[in-house]
């Protein structure tokens, strides 16, 4: 029987089997079960008892495995069991270490400012800042590769420091040096500069640093060992700044916008630096520019695009902290000298300010004058455009009065036409009323004539017409009838006649332009009458003929 208390695991082998029991009381019978000890599972990360294995992963912790003969990475927190002959717990990592590697799996974590350099069958590749995740036997990681900038000082290597160096890829642990270059470091040795000549034989020592980073790394892994990156900018540095001293004579090297000559005891030293000012008068900068401007230029101008082309390396920067003179009797002379020419160029700046300030009076009593001069100016134009404004105001108003009385006139002129022309229409209006009742009146007169003229004729007409009819009833009346339109023919065939033919009436009395006789006039009539005989005759039988009709159809 078998007690296990809450929190523990009892190993137990049944049968050659491996077995864990939990929490409780637990009762065997059974020979073959062998009891191996119990184990925490809360304090315990890895508990392996024959093949099975329980493993508790927490959190910020990783897992390392071999399952079937592959690596295992276990990152996500939890308890985790396995039973398997082909399982391997190997041990626990930190998940923020920046390599992680068991077999041909790797978790490679690049920070910010580097790269991984890594090699995949033979090939190199490089990875960016992040979290990579690597699952290959040919893959193989280097190393971190750092592209952040790094100084570094410049200066001469001794033999045994260069020795000691190329066995360890170090440079000698030392302090940097900073400000003016001492006496004692000089005379042992031991500052950290380089001791360079002028173009005229005069050793300098020189205190500088040269900034530089990557930029493309697969460029310098491709073409120089990175370990040997910084002896390359090192020693291409020292070189290059050599030969810029080297070509440049003390004289060029001491310009400066001032130059101040220090004794040791301000130094350590005689040196050069930059001065803002001597005295109390500053004078103006010189025409040439200073050496370290120049030196720091030329230095980039030779490394900068080489280095950048070649090696994808930037040289950011050059920065020479003093320079210094090793001759002490040379250093103390041009101490001496600079100090009489700073003497000079004290007087001269003194002498330089008087005469600033004999102009400068001159010049402000020139502006007093000239500011008097504008401020006469002035009143008088403010006094000459207050008389103009006036006269302007004046003659404004003046033609504003002028406007006023032209309009009023205009306005009195258009009402007394518009009054004229008002009375004209309503004269016009009375003369064509009048003019219409007149003619109506002349309409209604001419109607009213007109009326008695055709009532006179309608009754003339009729007299005539009953008159006709009265002596057409009789013999009389229709002889005076034809000699009435035999009398009207013979006026109307000779009107018009402008020529008198005669003839002979007892020749051709039947010829239409014989003269009218009793006789003709007898014949005539008698011709006439016997047409109207006729038709009455003709009447009559018609007459007869269709009351004959008549009869025949009552029948």
């Amino acid at each position: 029987m078998i007690s296990v208390p809450k929190g523990f695991v009892a190993k137990v082998f049944h049968g050659n089997k491996p077995r864990l029991l939990g929490e409780g009381t637990h009762v065997i019978e059974s020979t073959q079960c062998e009891y191996l000890g119990m184990e925490s599972i809360i304090t315990t990360p890895c508990i392996v008892h024959g093949t099975i294995t329980i493993l508790r992963v927490t959190r910020g912790e990783v897992g390392l495995a071999w399952s079937n003969n592959e690596p295992i990475f276990i990152d996500q927190p939890g308890l985790y069991e396995f039973d398997s002959a082909d399982f391997r717990f190997v041990e626990f990592k930190e998940a923020g270490e920046r390599l992680i590697s068991l077999g041909a799996k790797k978790i490679i974590q690049v920070y910010t400012g580097e790269v991984g350099i890594t090699y995949e069958q033979g090939e190199l590749r490089i990875l960016n800042n992040g979290r990579h995740l690597i699952d290959s036997s040919t893959h193989i990681f280097e190393c971190f590769l750092s592209t952040k900038q790094k100084s570094i000082r410049l200066r001469t290597l001794g033999d045994k420091e260069r020795e000691k160096h190329n066995d360890e890829h170090t440079l000698p642990n030392r302090k940097k040096g900073h400000g003016e270059i001492r006496d004692d470091e000089w005379e042992t040795g031991s500052g950290d500069f380089i001791v360079c000549d002028t173009r005229d034989l005069v050793k300098i020592a020189v205190r500088a640093d040269v900034f530089y980073s990557i930029t493309d790394p697969e460029k310098c892994i491709r073409n120089i060992d990175p370990d040997e990156l910084e002896d390359l900018v090192r020693e291409t540095a020292v070189a290059t700044l050599t030969n810029i001293i080297r070509s440049t004579a003390l004289n060029q090297i001491a310009q400066s916008e001032h130059v101040s000559a220090l004794g040791t005891s301000d130094t350590g030293g005689h040196g050069f630096q930059n001065s803002s000012k001597i005295g109390e008068n500053s004078s103006p900068p010189p025409s040439a520019p200073m050496f370290l401007e120049k030196a720091h230029d030329e230095f980039m101008n030779k490394l900068h695009d080489d280095f950048q082309l070649r090696y994808g390396v930037d040289i950011v920067n050059i920065r020479m902290e003093s320079m210094k003179i090793m001759d002490n009797e040379l250093s103390f002379q041009i101490s001496k000298q600079a100090l009489t020419t700073a003497q000079v160029e004290n007087e001269l700046a003194n002498l330089d300010g008087q005469s600033m300030i004999l102009t400068q009076k001159e010049r402000t009593s020139a502006e007093v004058q000239n500011i008097n001069a504008r401020a006469e100016a002035s009143a008088l134009k403010t006094r000459m455009d207050a008389e103009n404004q006036r006269k302007v105001e004046a003659a404004e108003s003046e033609a504003e009065a002028l406007k006023i009385a032209q309009k009023a006139k205009a306005e009195a002129e258009s009402a007394a036409i518009l009054m004229k022309a008002e009375a004209k229409a309503k004269a016009a209006e009375a003369e064509a009323e009048s003019f219409k009742i007149a003619t109506k009146a002349e309409a209604e007169a001419v109607l009213l004539k007109a009326e008695a003229e055709a009532e006179a004729i309608r009754m003339k007409a009729a007299a005539e017409s009953e008159r006709a009819e009265v002596i057409s009833k009789t013999k009389f009346g229709q002889q005076e009838c034809l000699l009435g339109i035999y009398s009207e023919m013979v006026k109307q065939s000779n009107s018009g006649v402008e020529k008198v033919v005669y003839l002979d009436p007892s020749v051709n009395r039947q010829s239409p332009f014989a003269l009218g006789s009793l006789d003709n006039l007898n014949r005539d009539l008698h011709s006439l009458s016997l047409v109207g005989i006729v038709s009455n005759a003709e009447a009559g039988i018609e007459g007869g003929v269709q009351a004959d009709r008549g009869e025949e159809k009552q029948m």
